[in-house]
């Protein structure tokens, strides 16, 4: 199919909207009480799955995004993508067997692997300097997070209004994406590699190791905040600083500094080319430890809007960092910070089990401290690589 000729900020608008769904597997987290109790059979943990099950399996396509993007063309990865969220979104509603509807967010899982990396990979493609770190910024941080708000504010309003099943209905929204995209986005050219003899250009494709340091270094930080995520509501009840609804207040805010963090990451990028990284690293560790500390519940939203707004640079950081390492005629190495991301929320509650065990501390404040404390050192170690001089690190890469 023809794609139409477009205006150069239609085309910016069509490339940022790809990441509205990037965390909208949210849904069931805000009705997830629901569906514990339409299944008391089950044991809640595994009911939980529902809401944690599509964040595994996102792993498996973005690992394998880059192999995906030199045999298929971005447009058809983008319909399947899309296409595998819809379907596994919104089937859910009329299931009502808990491994079914188990299976079908894996199905949205396969999706959100897919579209997740291919909405940075897709701005790289079109875009470079400052306006592709804009672009960057304000469709992992802004626009994702204003799509993570959107699927959970009306998946909890259909659940509420008709039951748990019609939350599920949320996913049918990203048709207007799929429609859009499919209509006007025009397929990126692929870059091409220099003409040289067959050696020397398979050299010059190589990812540099920095790729991977950086990709590992995701794994960290995404489960060093998920001590936030699950115990800031636990420090706010046990410590009778507030209720559920302000303990929901605290993430909501944390949400928010990410997304006003997204208008801003260009800038800051370009006032602390070397160091930004580093930077959102220790800053978010700030915001655990403020949260850490926090005596009143103000406190606690203080340090959830700052850790919000440092972690709205750290993760578009990552992405831009990656895609700037990437040798020209190299596959798409995006796929590696997704699934860094997944892994870090997969293994972060078994890493955090054993730390509490080996101290023999429970749920609540110590785990922030754990993350404040990993944060910072992440955050020194981390400016502590990109400090080395020049030669250093381009033989890193070259390597």
């Amino acid at each position: 199919m023809a794609v139409k000729t477009i205006s150069r900020n239609f085309l910016k608008f069509l490339v940022v909207i790809l990441a509205f769904q990037d965390v909208a597997a949210g849904v069931a987290g805000s009705i997830m009480a629901d569906i514990i109790k339409a299944f008391p059979q089950y044991d809640p943990t595994i009911v939980m799955l529902v809401a944690t099950f599509p964040g595994l399996i996102q792993i498996v396509p973005a690992l394998f995004y880059g192999k995906l993007s030199k045999v298929f063309k971005k447009r058809t990865l983008l319909f399947v993508g899309l296409s595998l969220f819809i379907i596994g979104g919104v089937l859910p509603t009329f299931v009502d067997n808990l491994w079914v509807i188990i299976a079908m967010r894996g199905i949205l899982g396969l999706g959100v692997g897919i579209t997740m990396p291919l909405s940075v990979d897709v701005i790289t493609d079109f875009f470079d300097g400052r306006e592709r770190d804009f672009l960057i910024g304000f469709g992992t941080s802004t626009i994702a997070c204003i799509g993570a708000i959107f699927f959970q504010l009306v998946g909890g309003i259909l659940a509420d209004a008709y039951g748990w099943h019609y939350g599920f209905l949320t996913y049918l929204f990203p048709i207007w994406i799929l429609a859009f995209t499919i209509l006007y986005l025009p397929e990126p050219e692929r870059k091409q590699v220099s003409k040289v003899d067959s050696n020397q250009a398979a050299v010059k494709v190589k990812l540099p190791k920095a790729i991977y340091w950086v990709s590992l270094a995701q794994v960290l930080y995404s489960g060093l905040i998920f001590g936030y995520v699950v115990n800031i509501s636990v420090v706010i009840q046990a410590d009778k600083l507030g209720n559920a609804t302000e303990a929901g207040l605290a993430i909501s805010v944390f949400t928010f500094g990410t997304l006003i963090a997204g208008f801003l990451f260009g800038k800051i990028k370009h006032k602390l080319p070397t160091m930004y990284l580093p930077v959102a690293v220790l800053l978010t560790g700030i915001g655990m430890a403020i949260c850490y500390y926090a005596p009143t519940l103000t406190m606690i939203l203080i340090g959830s809007i700052f850790g919000g707004f440092a972690m709205g640079i750290g993760l578009p950081g990552v992405f831009t960092r990656v895609a700037e390492l990437t040798p020209v005629g190299a596959p798409s190495s995006v796929g590696l910070v997704v699934a860094g991301q997944g892994i870090g929320g997969v293994l972060a509650p078994f890493g955090f089990q054993v730390i509490q065990n080996i101290f023999n501390q429970d749920i609540g404040r110590f785990p922030l401290a754990v993350s404040a404390i990993g944060l910072v050192l992440l955050a020194f170690i981390w400016g502590i690589s990109v400090m080395k001089p020049k030669r250093d690190i381009e033989a890193t890469l070259s390597q």
